[in-house]
């Protein structure tokens, strides 16, 4: 009977949320399903946002206004996030870089692109610019994630009932049952998104209660180290593509500092035209913290005179 209660509140509370908060952009049909497309402002090249693993299209709001100011922009949710529906196909960066490109096309925003990547969606913007390299002018890295990654920075092991609450599928479970609108964004979600307009936070916090959201996420985690391993067996170099990395400069400890910035290094060697930008006041979420620092580096890329 509690269960039934729980389902039909998630439910409800979903239909609300999309009444409430309908999609800014599109919804593109991409061939067994419809993908959430964000455009605003005009011009050439057209700048791409993707978001990190479990990040959305509104997580580039700051990012994506100042941009449009000069630039084309475009944000999207991968499927399964936000307004975006779910696919069938694996969540693997391969996948996400051809559901990109079939995305663009079928909204009918040709390349050049400049694609902007934060942290996993930095791996999705390196293969997609392996596989259409004609297509792309050049990629802005925004502590993005490397191939090495889990080699350096390795799960703790789990066991017992911890391990069992914190497995994806546990907590994609309690999210079909209404548990994150329940107990609320936790303290430490709360500070990650607190830059961002109270409208846009409000927005965000609701799609992340879909249960569609909770689902991809896990998904996405899950196929990580195959993702991972596709960006290291393709050897992806850009040749002499600008690539501009952008680099968190604030850290829990040194160890994680000297780690993390011995894989961004690694980044700059993905180009024959790299450099290394830190942001000095940001965590890994620079695209709240800091979001300027990438507004300039779109510039630069573009080469347009900041206004």
């Amino acid at each position: 009977m509690i269960i039934a209660i729980l389902l039909s509140y998630q439910k409800v509370a979903t239909i609300i949320d999309d009444l409430r908060f309908p999609p800014p952009g599109n919804l593109i049909d991409v061939g067994g399903c419809q993908l959430h497309l964000y455009s605003t402002g005009t011009g050439e090249p057209t700048v791409v946002l993707d978001a990190g693993l479990s990040g959305t299209s509104l997580g580039w709001s700051l990012v994506q206004q100042e941009a449009s100011k000069f630039a084309r922009v475009c944000s999207y949710d991968r499927a399964g996030y936000a307004w975006s529906k779910e696919a069938s196909s694996k969540r693997t960066s391969l996948c996400l870089a051809e559901e990109l490109h079939t995305l663009l096309h079928a909204a009918n925003i040709p390349g050049p692109y400049v694609l902007v990547g934060h942290s996993f969606g930095g791996c999705n913007a390196l293969l997609f610019a392996d596989l259409y390299p004609a297509e792309v002018l050049g990629i802005i890295l925004v502590d993005s994630v490397h191939e090495k990654m889990l080699q350096e920075f390795p799960n703790e092991p789990q066991r017992g009932i911890y391990k069992f609450i914190h497995h994806p599928y546990f907590q994609s479970l309690l999210s079909m049952l209404g548990y994150n609108r329940l107990k609320g964004p936790s303290a430490e979600i709360k500070h990650m998104f607190a830059p961002l307009p109270k409208e846009i936070r409000s927005m965000y916090f609701a799609q992340m209660n879909k249960f569609s959201y909770t689902k991809t996420v896990s998904k996405e985690m899950a196929a990580l180290q195959e993702s991972l391993s596709q960006l290291d067996e393709r050897k992806v170099h850009l040749q002499n593509k600008p690539l501009i990395v952008i680099t968190a400069g604030q850290f829990s400890s040194r160890n994680e500092e000297l780690a993390w910035n011995g894989l961004q290094k690694k980044l700059l060697a993905k180009s024959y035209r790299a450099k290394q930008i830190v942001a000095s006041k940001s965590d890994h979420m620079i695209n709240h913290y800091e979001p300027e620092i990438i507004v300039k580096a779109i510039q630069e890329m573009l080469n347009v005179d900041e206004k």
